[in-house]
């Protein structure tokens, strides 16, 4: 097929095309398509900022570990009484909403996990 043939050819299905209104389809699948892409983009951005932040919390709960292992220690050396405890978490968290998930309630719960776990 000669170059002027194919080049008919194209005009011709052009032409079909526009004809049947087509023309204006074809643009919208290709702005979709475009869109598409876009959305893509801005999916796989948010898969590595959340795998981001998932070491970010690993890394933060190793310090937290390592902090609590460092108090256990000085907890075996030094005896607390477990009332104070409570009252310093207590005076810490008064500001803070009894029904926030990481209220009072929850700081007093873990300051006496980690005294009684300091005799583990």
């Amino acid at each position: 097929m000669s170059d002027d043939t194919a080049n008919r050819d194209a005009a011709a299905a052009a032409r079909a095309m526009q004809d049947m209104g087509l023309t204006g389809f074809m643009e919208q699948v290709t702005q979709l398509q475009d869109s598409l892409g876009k959305v893509a983009d801005g999916m796989s951005a948010l898969g590595e900022s959340a795998l981001r932040q998932g070491e970010n919390c690993e890394n933060l709960a190793a310090h937290i570990i390592a902090i609590e292992s460092v108090l256990a220690v000085m907890l075996r050396h030094i005896p607390l009484d477990i009332n104070d405890v409570r009252a310093e978490a207590d005076r810490r968290t008064k500001n803070i909403d009894s029904s926030s998930p990481g209220g009072p309630s929850v700081v007093r719960q873990l300051a006496e996990d980690i005294v009684r776990r300091s005799d583990d």
